[in-house]
């Protein structure tokens, strides 16, 4: 039987095949098309409004607004510290879309240069800033700090070569009288991480603005003491920006909160006195002057040397850097207070304090000699000690001792009354503690007796002698700052009670109102007969009145003034020349203290800065 053969071709010959394939494929194209239109439909018509507003969200970037900080007035209503915009260049990486964006935005910002032909920004800044805006996405990287104009022009003129880059405004800390009163001031600085940290706990408890990053603080003077008054609480609002990160325009709808401005300081000092006693300190000494009301402890002068300027603390970054490591590295240490923060050896102006300690006693009396005349020496034990005059004083009641200062007179008063009574009246004076001045980093100074003596060089095995009286009584082994020897001088002017010394007299609300106002607040009551203070005040005048006073050169035309020369010593060298006075005496409206470090006597160098500072105090001091 034969084969049976097909006689079909192959069936994709078959044109009833082709026709049925080509159908089933347009209807697949037009279906997938359908989805597609579908699918926009859905997208743009549909849910347009909603993806318009997720679009208008994405542009939409909330904003803090710094509270601007408040000022610092003098007695007088004198700006003393005041705030100035400055302009920054920052990155923001929330723009840069990958890193190329972020080496193109490089390589066009070293492009721009200044005038003298010197590239703008810094390389190795703007690498680590791009480096850096890997894993800080939303926080702006500040490449330029205070940035000129023509800078910021050029910056916003190439937006488009330079995504991601904007220009921002923050207030920074300016100082119109430079360095003066530098030191009571203070100055401001970055905020510390750990501060940050803290302020966002506080802020929990008392609602209260956490700091941010790049945020400046106050440090050190009334900067960092009335911190929380200065700077107020920020408020935030909400801008859209372009595709940039420009501000394009402040979105209305979305909630805005105010910032509320930081409380205005008004101070007791007078910035006209401050000025020129700063002026009366040579840049080469080391040393301070202080002079207050004794009426009510409000510090008129606090001036420190050497000398600092806060401005510099608003500097560039880099200019910060290299007067901070200055001013570290000197050895005279200029950001000390030393009105506050050293304390030195009173010398003889702690006759004052032996002199009432004397006196209430009822061992003592203004007018009995001691058993001994000076002779330029007294012989105590096996040895002499000498009195500052070789010549001697011959034989001195307490008057003719404190105006000629005689250290043999002081000595036998020293032996015959002992410590204890003498630091008794000494803490009258408010010496051996913290004055509680509105500073940080006061120190409290000291007081020697037997006990702390021991207790204090117990390692040395040192231990308490009689003789040690002797040089205690004359001002030698005690320490007092500038600052609690210019309220000493008060205390005995007015002989009646020791004020707390103060900068503050008033703070006030940014509507101008009055937001506290500061108080006398008595620290120690001072316990002299009205006999027992004549006697001092007598002595006082006639230390800088008399022939035989010591301080001639602080004398005033017109004005009773009174006080006493120190020379203390010094084991780095030449002795402290010391001053203390106040005028005048009948009714004190001033007391002064003058240090001058390693600059001899007294009478000869501290006492003529005196005189010309109550000389110009009492042309321009109001009356009536």
């Amino acid at each position: 039987m034969a084969t049976p053969t097909s006689n079909l071709s192959n069936p994709l010959d078959d044109p009833r095949y082709c026709a049925t394939a080509g159908q089933a494929l347009f209807v697949f194209l037009l279906l997938a098309a359908g989805i597609l239109v579908g699918r926009l439909f859905y997208l743009q018509i549909i849910k347009g409004s909603y993806h318009e507003m997720l679009s208008d969200q994405n542009s939409i970037r909330p904003q803090i607004v710094k509270a601007p900080r408040g000022l610092i007035y003098d007695r007088n209503g004198v700006v003393i510290a005041r705030n100035r915009p400055s302009y920054q260049i920052a990155i923001l990486p929330t723009e840069l879309k990958d890193g190329k964006d972020g080496e193109r935005v490089m390589q066009n910002l070293l492009r721009i240069h200044d005038a003298k032909g010197a590239p703008v920004f810094d390389s190795a800044l703007v690498s680590w800033s791009l480096e850096r805006a890997r894993w800080r996405k939303f926080q702006p990287l500040v490449i330029l700090e205070d940035a000129p104009f023509d800078v910021m022009a050029m910056v916003e003129e190439h937006q488009t070569d330079l995504p991601g880059v904007v220009t921002l405004v923050e207030s920074r800390r300016s100082y119109p009288f430079g360095s003066a009163a530098g030191h009571v001031l203070g100055y401001m600085d970055e905020v510390k991480e750990n501060e940050i940290e803290s302020s966002k706990v506080r802020a929990a408890q008392d609602g209260s603005s956490p700091y941010q990053r790049g945020d400046r603080i106050g440090r050190k003077g009334l900067e960092e003491y009335y911190e929380d008054d200065f700077r107020g609480r920020d408020g935030i609002r909400y801008v859209k920006v372009n595709a940039y990160g420009r501000e394009v325009e402040v979105v209305r709808e979305m909630p805005q909160f105010k910032p509320v401005p930081g409380k205005d300081i008004h101070t007791s000092l007078d910035m006209a006195l401050q000025c020129y006693a700063e002026s009366l300190l040579s840049d080469t000494v080391k040393g301070a002057i202080v002079a207050l009301d004794p009426r009510n402890g409000e510090i008129l002068v606090m001036a420190s040397s050497p000398r600092i300027d806060g401005n510099i603390f608003s500097l560039s970054r880099e200019r910060r850097a290299k007067e901070w490591a200055r001013l570290a590295l000197d050895p005279s240490m200029p950001l000390n207070n030393r009105a506050i923060e050293a304390a030195y050896e009173p010398g003889s102006t702690f006759k004052g304090v032996v002199s009432v300690a004397a006196l209430q006693s009822g061992k003592v009396h203004a007018g009995d000699h001691m058993p001994r005349a000076c002779n330029g020496g007294f012989l105590f034990g096996n040895r002499v000690w000498k009195c500052w005059d070789p010549r001697g004083h011959g034989f001195t009641n307490m008057v003719q001792a404190f105006t000629q200062s005689c250290d043999v007179y002081f000595y036998q008063v020293g032996l015959e009354i002992g410590m204890d009574p003498i630091n008794r009246v000494a803490r009258e004076f408010g010496m051996g503690e913290k004055t509680g001045v509105d500073l940080d980093d006061e120190r409290a100074g000291v007081l020697v007796d037997s006990a702390s003596f021991t207790e204090r060089f117990a390692d040395r095995g040192w231990h308490w002698s009689r003789g040690m009286i002797l040089n205690l009584a004359i001002g030698q082994g005690e320490l007092a700052t500038p600052l609690q020897l210019a309220n000493y001088a008060a205390g005995l002017a007015n002989g009646q009670q020791l004020y707390r010394p103060h900068l503050l007299m008033e703070v006030r609300n940014p509507d101008g109102s009055s937001a506290f106002m500061a108080q006398p607040q008595t620290l120690h009551a001072i316990e002299m007969s009205p006999e027992d203070h004549a006697t001092i005040l007598e002595a006082m005048a006639d230390v800088v009145n008399s022939p035989n006073g010591t301080a001639a050169r602080a004398r005033v035309p017109g004005v009773l003034v009174g006080g006493k020369t120190g020379s203390a010593q010094n084991p780095q060298g030449r002795t402290h020349a010391l001053f203390i006075c106040a005028a005048p005496l009948n009714e004190p409206t001033i007391a002064i203290a003058i240090v001058l470090e390693n600059m001899g006597h007294g009478g000869a160098e501290a006492a003529p800065i005196a005189g010309a500072l109550l000389k110009r105090f009492f042309e321009h001091e109001p009356h009536g």
